[in-house]
C-alpha cells in the first residue's frame, strides 16, 4: 500500500492513492534535477520574474478549485483555503520583484583598496520536506524564493497531500518553469538519506515536528549539507491589560482555533494578567462554545476537522490525561460522534507549567490560558518553554508591551497581533523551534553560495 493517499477528514474516507517512489529511481529524479539547475541557474532574473509573475496569475485565477483540493485532503475550510491561496500569489509577487535587488553583487569597502565584491550564486538541487497543514503556502516559502535564486528544488510534500502538492508542480510549469526545475516527489521517509547524501544535492529544508526534523538535520550533517529547520512551537500569548476583556477572549479563541488549531505560531500558551482572570476565562468559554464545527466546505463552518482521526484521538487523549493531572476542562476537548476527524474544541485552565500539555506543543483545537499574578510572573512563564518560535504581547500601553516582547526568547515577538508572517520579514525559531529563516532577504540567501571576489589591477 503507498503511502501517498487522500484521506478525506470530513468523511474518514480514503478517495485516491498514490505510488510512492521506488528506491531505484531516485538516481535518476537527481539527475534530471541535475540537468536542469545547470541551464535554470543561466537564465536571467527577468525570465525568473516573468514565470513567478504568471504563476501568481494561475494562483489566483483558479483560486476557488485550489481550495477545494486542500479542504479534501487536510480539513481547511473553505474561506481559509482562499486565504492561503492569495498568500501564495503575494509571495510570488514579492519575491518576483525584490529577489533581483536583494540578490545583486555586494560591494565590499575593502581596507586596502582593492576591487571586493560577493556574489550570491545558487548551490544547486535541494530537498525541501513540507508539512499538511499549509500545503500551499509553506511550499511557497520555501520554494519560490530558491527558484529565483536558481536553485532547483525537489519537494517531499506531507503523505495526506498528494493532489495539492502534484498541482503546486503543475502551475509552475504551467506559468512556463522548465521540466525539471521544480519535482514533487512521492519520497517515502525511509529514503530520505539516499537523496540527502547525493553529491547534487546541496541541501535542505524541512517544516515539521521536532522529531522529523532532529532526525534529518542528523542526517544532513554527517553529509555537511546546508539546512533550515522550521520546527513546532509552543509560543506565548500574555495578555497584560485589555480595554475590553470580552473582546480580548473572543480574539484569542479565534487566533487558538484557526486551522483547528493545527499551527506551530498558534497561541498555545494564553498568559492572562490576575486583574483580568476570571473575566477572561469566563468569556473565552463564551467564545468557545460558540464556535461552529464542521466540514471544509460549509458555508457556517468556523473549524473544520482536524488533518486526521488518529491526529484527533491523540489530541482528545492527551486532554483526558492534563484532566487526569489536575487540569480544569470547562468546554469540549471530546470526539463528535460522526464519520471524520472532528471534535469540539476545549478550554483547559490549572494546568502545572511541568504537564504534558505545558512543556510539548499540542497540534489541535485547544486554548490553555493561565494566570500571571504579576508582569514579571506572566514573563517567567512565557519563558518557561523550551521552544521559541513566535510570541506575542498585548497591551494599550505600546510601549510597555514593547520593553516586555524585548524580554521574550523567540525568534519572533509581535505586539497588540499573533500568527502574522509576511515574505517582507524573516520567519523562524531557535531553541528546539529551529534554526534558520525563512522568508524576505533572509530566505533569499539562506541557501546561496556567498561567493567572494577580490580583483587586483595587473
Amino acid at each position: 500500500m503507498s503511502n501517498y493517499a487522500v484521506h478525506n477528514p470530513n468523511t474518514g474516507e480514503i478517495q485516491e492513492q498514490f505510488d510512492s517512489l521506488a528506491p531505484e529511481c531516485i538516481s535518476g529524479v537527481i539527475e534530471r534535477a541535475h540537468a536542469a539547475f545547470i541551464e535554470w541557474s543561466a537564465t536571467s532574473m527577468e525570465e525568473r520574474t516573468a514565470i513567478l509573475e504568471r504563476f501568481a496569475d494561475l494562483v489566483e485565477v483558479e483560486a476557488d478549485g485550489l481550495a477545494r483540493i486542500i479542504g479534501r485532503e487536510m480539513g481547511k475550510p473553505l474561506a481559509d483555503g482562499l486565504a492561503e491561496t492569495a498568500s501564495v500569489a503575494k509571495h510570488a509577487r514579492w519575491f518576483a520583484t525584490q529577489a533581483p535587488g536583494i540578490l545583486a553583487d555586494t560591494a565590499i569597502d575593502a581596507s586596502d583598496g582593492v576591487t571586493t565584491y560577493v556574489s550570491h550564486d545558487p548551490l544547486g538541487v535541494l530537498l525541501g520536506i513540507m508539512p499538511w497543514n499549509f500545503p500551499y503556502n509553506q511550499i511557497a516559502r520555501f520554494a519560490l524564493p530558491q527558484l529565483m535564486v536558481g536553485n532547483a528544488i525537489l519537494l517531499k510534500q506531507a503523505s495526506i497531500c498528494p493532489v495539492s502538492s502534484a498541482q503546486f508542480q503543475s502551475l509552475l510549469e504551467r506559468a512556463g518553469l522548465p521540466e525539471g526545475v521544480y519535482t514533487n516527489i512521492y519520497l517515502d521517509t525511509s529514503d530520505v538519506e539516499a537523496v540527502l547524501s547525493d553529491f547534487r544535492v546541496k541541501g535542505f529544508s524541512i517544516t515539521g515536528s521536532e522529531a522529523a526534523g532532529t532526525s534529518v538535520a542528523a542526517i544532513a550533517g554527517t553529509h555537511a549539507k546546508r539546512s533550515v529547520l522550521e520546527l513546532g512551537g509552543n509560543d506565548p500569548m500574555v495578555i497584560l491589560d485589555a480595554s475590553d476583556v470580552p473582546a480580548m477572549a473572543e480574539k484569542a479563541v479565534r487566533l487558538r482555533l484557526f486551522n483547528a488549531g493545527q499551527v506551530c505560531t498558534s497561541p498555545k500558551r494564553i498568559i492572562v494578567h490576575a486583574a483580568l482572570y476570571d473575566e477572561f476565562v469566563e468569556a473565552a468559554k463564551e467564545a468557545i462554545v460558540r464556535v461552529k464545527v464542521g466540514p471544509f466546505d460549509a458555508e457556517d463552518t468556523q473549524m473544520g476537522p482536524l488533518s486526521s482521526i488518529g491526529a484527533r484521538d491523540e489530541v482528545v487523549e492527551r486532554i483526558a490525561e492534563a484532566v487526569r493531572d489536575g487540569a480544569t476542562l470547562h468546554y469540549g476537548g471530546e470526539a463528535i460522534d460522526r464519520p471524520g476527524a472532528y471534535m469540539k474544541p476545549a478550554l483547559l485552565t490549572n494546568v502545572g507549567l511541568d504537564q504534558d500539555i505545558s512543556c510539548k506543543e499540542l497540534f489541535g483545537p485547544v486554548v490553555v490560558i493561565y494566570k500571571a499574578d504579576s508582569d514579571e510572573a506572566a514573563l517567567r512563564i512565557a519563558n518557561a518553554t523550551d521552544y521559541g518560535l513566535q510570541s506575542s504581547v498585548w497591551s494599550g500601553d505600546t510601549a510597555k508591551a514593547e520593553r516586555f516582547a524585548r524580554r521574550i526568547n523567540a525568534g519572533m515577538t509581535l505586539v497588540n497581533a499573533h500568527r502574522e508572517s509576511s515574505p517582507e520579514w524573516p520567519f523562524g525559531g531557535i531553541n528546539r523551534s529551529g534554526y534558520g529563516r525563512e522568508e524576505g532577504q533572509w530566505g533569499l540567501t539562506a541557501f546561496t553560495n556567498e561567493h567572494a571576489f577580490r580583483v587586483h589591477e595587473a
